[in-house]
C-alpha cells in the first residue's frame, strides 16, 4: 500500500462548543459550520447508523476535526481518535492495512458493499486509528465546506 497523505486529525470530545473554544484559542484556529446528520456505516458486526456531529478547522492541512462522542460506536472514547488520510483506492488501501495487522472497525460502503470511505482501521501500537477517505468523493465536499457550505 502506498501511504495516503494525512490531511486531518480527528479528536473525539464530549461537547463541541467548549472544545472549539478551548482548542481554537490554544491553536489559533477558527471553525467551519457544525455538521449534524445520520450516516450508515458497515462494521464487522453488520450495518449501523450513527448520528454524527462534527466540525473542522478552517486552517490546515492538517485540519482538526472535532467529533462528538457516540456511545457504542467507533467514536466511543474521547481523545485523539484518528489520522485522516486521502486514498485513491479505499478498498485496496484498507486491505493493505488489514494485511499489516490493523483491524477494520467501520466504513461507509458503496452500492456493492465495498469500503468506500470513512474507513477506520486501528493502529494497535498507537491506540489510535487511521481513517481512509476517498479523495474523489470527499475532496469536493471539503472544498465546499471550507468555502462556508455544508460537508454533505
Amino acid at each position: 500500500m502506498t501511504a495516503p497523505r494525512i490531511y486531518h486529525v480527528g479528536i473525539v470530545v464530549d461537547a463541541l462548543e467548549p472544545a472549539m473554544e478551548q482548542l481554537g484559542a490554544a491553536a489559533g484556529v477558527t471553525w467551519g459550520r457544525v455538521q449534524r446528520f445520520a450516516a450508515g456505516f458497515g462494521t464487522p458486526a453488520g450495518p449501523r447508523t450513527y448520528d454524527q456531529e462534527f466540525v473542522l478547522s478552517l486552517e490546515g492541512p492538517p485540519y482538526i476535526e472535532l467529533l462528538v462522542r457516540v456511545p457504542g460506536s467507533v467514536w466511543e472514547r474521547t481523545g485523539l481518535h484518528h489520522l485522516g488520510m486521502w486514498s485513491d483506492d479505499v478498498p485496496g488501501d484498507s486491505a493493505g492495512l488489514e494485511a499489516g495487522g490493523c483491524a477494520w472497525e467501520a466504513a461507509l460502503l458503496d452500492a456493492e458493499g465495498r469500503r468506500a470511505g470513512g474507513c477506520y482501521h486501528v493502529l494497535p501500537a498507537l491506540g489510535a486509528r487511521v481513517e481512509l477517505v476517498s479523495r474523489a468523493a470527499s475532496a469536493p465536499r471539503l472544498e465546499r465546506y471550507l468555502a462556508g457550505g455544508d460537508y454533505r
